[in-house]
Formats: C-alpha cells, sequence, structure tokens
C-alpha cells in the first residue's frame, strides 16, 4: 500500500486564510511601538558602527592621495633629471612643466594645489646637490598636526 502525500500548498487558499486574518484587523499600539522601536534601533546602530568605519576610509583614502602626489612629483623629478643631464631641480616650481597640467597636484585635505611646505597634505622637495633628491609625504596626523607617511629619493647614477 502506497500512501501519496501531496505537499504542494494550494496557494489561493494560502493566501485566503492569510487575507482572513489581516483584513478588517487594526494594528494594536503595542505592534506599532515595537515595529518603530525595532526599526529605530537598527538605524542607531547603522550609525554607531558606520560612521566611525566611514570616517577611517576617508583618512586613508586621503593618505593614500598624498602618496600618489609623491608618486607623481617623483616622476616630474626624473623626467627633469632626464631632459638636464642628471640633474634634479633645485626647486619644486621647476618640476611645474613636467607635472600633469603643467601644475602642482591638489592637497586631498583642503583641496588647494601643493605648496611643498610640510603641511598634513602635503610634501616637501628637497634636492642639495643637484644629484640626488628626497620627496616627504605628509598626512593628517593626531590633532590635526603633519605626519610623515612616505619618504621616496633618487640619485642620478654616476
Amino acid at each position: 500500500m502506497s500512501l501519496a502525500l501531496n505537499l504542494k500548498p494550494n496557494l489561493p487558499q494560502l493566501v485566503a486564510r492569510l487575507r482572513a486574518g489581516l483584513v478588517g484587523r487594526r494594528p494594536e499600539l503595542p505592534d506599532v511601538v515595537l515595529a518603530v522601536g525595532s526599526i529605530s534601533l537598527v538605524i542607531v546602530c547603522l550609525g554607531l558602527l558606520g560612521v566611525p568605519a566611514y570616517h577611517q576610509l576617508q583618512l586613508r583614502a586621503k593618505a593614500a592621495a598624498v602618496v600618489g602626489n609623491a608618486a607623481t612629483v617623483q616622476l616630474a623629478a626624473e623626467t627633469y633629471a632626464a631632459a638636464h643631464q642628471g640633474r634634479y631641480a633645485d626647486d619644486p616650481l621647476d618640476l611645474l612643466p613636467y607635472l600633469p597640467a603643467d601644475t602642482a597636484p591638489l592637497n586631498p585635505y583642503t583641496g588647494r594645489k601643493l605648496e611643498f611646505l610640510g603641511a598634513a597634505g602635503d610634501l616637501t622637495y628637497r634636492s642639495a646637490t643637484g644629484a640626488e633628491y628626497r620627496i616627504e609625504a605628509y598626512a593628517m596626523g593626531r590633532g590635526g598636526r603633519p605626519r610623515l607617511i612616505r619618504t621616496l629619493s633618487g640619485r642620478w647614477p654616476d
């Protein structure tokens, strides 16, 4: 003897039963309070967890942009030296024609052009002898003070 079970639900009957239970029923005050409280709790948790993480991501992205600016200036310094028989520029402003759009990159913290003063988001460029250079990249440290994050240097082969 075989017992055949029909496990396939009868969808129209199921929908009719659900409607019969919900139609004409007004939500009770405790149901509304529970729903609003649950939604508020989820929003608060997302805010408490998401805002600090988002802020950290922004800081890391700006620090990465500073390192990218340093690499761009390094490329300009090497290009300058190749065009000037192995002598590096003494002044960072001499590198401007070798930078994209003939202008200094933007500081990711202020949105202004780099000033090569070593502020947060800025770079320094030094070439004492013309045979070598040193580029230092600064990100925003604690209390808004500049923090050295990368040093790039080069020396023309003898």
